[in-house]
């Protein structure tokens, strides 16, 4: 291992600031009675990116009994990137008390990324805390296309919250196989559910969802949140067969709402991509003689 000296605190060196070693750095995180400076000991760890650190580390997020300082050391894994600290990660996901250090071993193990964080991932966004679950669902975007198809099974859970995060992350993950599952919630029973899902659907711009969503739009019934939704996710697929459902709402309304605004807008984008003026020279002239009576 190599020996070098760092400042145990960022930015321009101050009175009082010192510098340490990399080995007194991890003799802190081990030993010092001060949570400060084991905390700060393993951020530094992580920042100087030395995969010697990742032992100590795991150590510290497993035992320290300190919240910052697990979630520091979580963070600092993440940082490192090693695989060696996944199923630790996954074990403070799931087991710690601090919801802090659960937020941070979730981004962290999005970082680390691979199929075995995909479940605990998915699993998370049932924690009691919604911090939790939107860090998990941010997490699982960050992972890719193998967190599609657990998504995707997440839709049908029982807990509002994790279809909702299931939703808006399959329209970040932008993956068209979505498209199917993301219809089947346009019914859910929880508005949020469907806003999401009207969200994602206009993300992934697939003309799969164009007539399910113009029903959508059309349905009196529907809260306005999600009938505005489904008008602008009509706006980015671009599908000419809305444009005279969003005509007709456009034209038959008494005034200018939410929903009719956001169809305008609709409509002049799907104008735009689908209908192009004529050219000068596409025009043919005919003098007048060559017109038989």
């Amino acid at each position: 291992m190599m020996m070098m000296t760092v400042t145990t605190l960022t930015g321009t060196k101050k009175k009082g600031q010192t510098t340490k070693t990399f080995e007194q750095l991890l003799h802190d995180l081990k030993n010092s009675t001060s949570e400060k400076v084991r905390y700060n000991a393993a951020r530094v760890i992580g920042e100087l990116g030395d995969p010697v650190g990742v032992e100590p580390l795991i150590q510290a997020l497993k035992f320290d009994k300190n919240g910052s300082v697990r979630l520091y050391a979580a963070r600092a894994l993440g940082e490192l990137g090693h695989s060696s600290a996944t199923s630790h990660l996954i074990e403070s996901l799931q087991e710690d008390r601090n919801v802090d250090v659960r937020v941070r071993a979730a981004r962290a193990l999005g970082r680390l990324g691979g199929e075995s964080v995909v479940l605990p991932l998915v699993e998370a966004l049932s924690d009691d805390n919604s911090q939790v679950c939107v860090t998990a669902a941010d997490a699982l975007i960050e992972i890719g296309p193998i967190a599609v198809k657990p998504l995707m099974g997440s839709l049908q859970s029982d807990r509002v919250n994790v279809r909702c995060d299931a939703a808006r992350a399959l329209g970040e993950l932008g993956v068209a196989d979505a498209v199917e599952p993301l219809l089947t919630v346009l019914d859910d029973e929880w508005v949020n559910v469907r806003i999401y899902a009207v969200n994602s659907l206009g993300k992934l711009a697939n003309a799969k969802a164009t007539m399910p969503l113009i029903d959508v739009l059309l349905n009196p019934e529907e809260n306005i949140l999600v009938r505005s939704g489904a008008a602008a996710a009509l706006g980015t697929i671009r599908d000419a067969r809305a444009l005279m459902p969003l005509r007709n709402l456009i034209v038959q309304a008494q005034e200018l709402g939410e929903i009719e605004d956001t169809a305008l807008k609709a409509y002049k984008m799907i104008m735009a991509a689908n209908y192009k003026p004529v050219s000068a020279s596409a025009v043919v002239k005919v003098d007048d003689d060559e017109i038989e009576d």
